[in-house]
């Protein structure tokens, strides 16, 4: 059986750590509930075979490329699973309907194991629980939370609908990314070129030159030399610098100043804070909708949340609420969460209707996603004009200011 390690607060409010042997993640929190204890955070236990497929799953180079093939799955599924629910089908009986309509063969074999622990006894939620590579905590959780309220099936369509807003997002900001990199792309392999080749010949006809050669020209030799003569050191100090660099921010120190320099950009970070505000307020509404506490809603927010920045005033609001506080006062100790989110999660909470504050909030903000995203577009198109210009000056400068020089000696002759 898995073990997980539970860090909880005690009613005197001291913090604990305890290692609970439990089928799910939820049961070892139900463990610790029944103690009497606050839980506050819970992991795989190291050397787990929980922690070990968790591990797995994330180290493993094909799931990037296989994301987005898999979102759509998860979202198809959960259409067709609140279908069934919705219609009063039973639930394993529309499961296996759901299983053979399902496309996708892994999310095929996926949904069979679930039907298979259903009929064994176990709840939807603790069954979906079981396949972590394929539902997520936030998924698993909001789940058992309608289970509980007898609304599962508005709570999946509120799944669908927060996944569809997700995709939506995702999509509207490589569609405005692709073609600056496509630009970029071509530029680096076009810079390439002229080092590798061009230059090269360049440096043959320098080489006869009497005196000092310009600043320019004397980089762009140095770099063209660099590539072609020690291309094997080159790449290797590459591969360390970006190795370095990607093992020093994964440290919470170094990812939090990272994330908050993000945040601080001038249009992108604008676009990313309103890219976290909609997945913040829509992970609320929908988490209150089916009514998990708050305190649970909070803590699965914070899980969700990819930013550390974020992430730590959202930690800070549990504990806040832990300790006493309501919503409003939480949210106006954080850093990073805006006025407008805080002002009107205090009118909501103090008129009774956080759900309209909710929907207010969710449509403001992916209107304002979307056009900064078109501002981003917008702005990023004299940004590589510039940099493209930069680029060639520097190698007409550096490749004609030696023959200028020579035409000069030969016009003075």
């Amino acid at each position: 059986m898995p073990k997980y390690v539970v860090q909880f607060a005690e009613p005197t409010g001291r913090m604990g750590r305890k290692t609970i042997e439990a089928a799910t993640e939820r049961a070892a929190v139900a463990q610790i509930d029944s103690r009497g204890f606050t839980p506050i955070s819970i992991k795989p236990a190291a050397g787990s075979r929980t922690a070990v497929r968790s591990r797995s799953a994330t180290k493993n180079p094909l799931k990037a490329f296989r994301g987005g093939r898999r979102r759509r799955a998860i979202l198809d599924f959960t259409h067709q699973l609140a279908a069934v629910t919705e219609s009063g089908i039973p639930i394993i009986s529309g499961l296996k309907a759901v299983a053979e309509q399902t496309q996708n063969r892994e999310l095929r074999a996926a949904i069979k194991r679930i039907v298979g622990r259903i009929e064994g006894g176990r709840s939807l939620a603790d069954a979906l629980e079981a396949e972590p590579e394929w539902f997520s905590n936030l998924f698993t959780r909001t789940v058992a939370a309608g289970e509980a309220a007898g609304k599962v099936p508005e709570v999946l369509l509120s799944l669908a609908r927060y996944q569809e807003q997700e995709e939506e997002t995702r999509g509207q900001i490589k569609s405005a990314l692709l073609y600056p990199s496509l630009v970029v792309v071509v530029l680096v392999l076009a810079t390439l070129f002229m080092l590798v080749i061009v230059v090269p010949q360049f440096a043959r006809i320098f080489d006869r030159f009497s005196g000092e050669l310009p600043l320019p020209t004397r980089i762009l030799l140095g770099i063209s030399a660099a590539i072609t003569r020690h291309y094997i050191w080159t790449l290797l100090g590459v591969v360390a610098v970006w190795f370095a660099l990607s093992t020093v921010f994964q440290y919470p120190r170094p990812r939090a100043w990272l994330d908050r320099r993000w945040l601080r950009l001038p249009v992108f970070g604008d676009i990313l804070l309103g890219v976290h505000m909609v997945r913040f307020v829509e992970l609320l509404d929908l988490l209150t909708q089916a009514a998990l506490p708050i305190t649970q809603s909070l803590r699965v927010t914070a899980e969700t949340m990819t930013n550390s920045a974020l992430r730590s005033d959202v930690r800070g609001m549990i504990r806040s609420v832990e300790g006493g506080r309501s919503l409003t006062e939480a949210c106006a100790e954080t850093t990073w969460l805006t006025v407008l989110v805080k002002r009107m999660l205090a009118i909501g909470e103090y008129a009774g209707r956080t759900d309209q504050v909710f929907a207010y909030l969710r449509k403001h903000y992916s209107i304002h996603t979307q056009r900064s995203i078109k501002m981003l577009s917008t702005l990023i198109e004299p940004a590589l004009i510039t940099g493209l210009a930069a680029i060639v000056l520097f190698f007409a400068l550096a490749i004609f200011l030696p023959m200028w020089r020579v035409l000069k000696l030969v016009g003075s002759t």
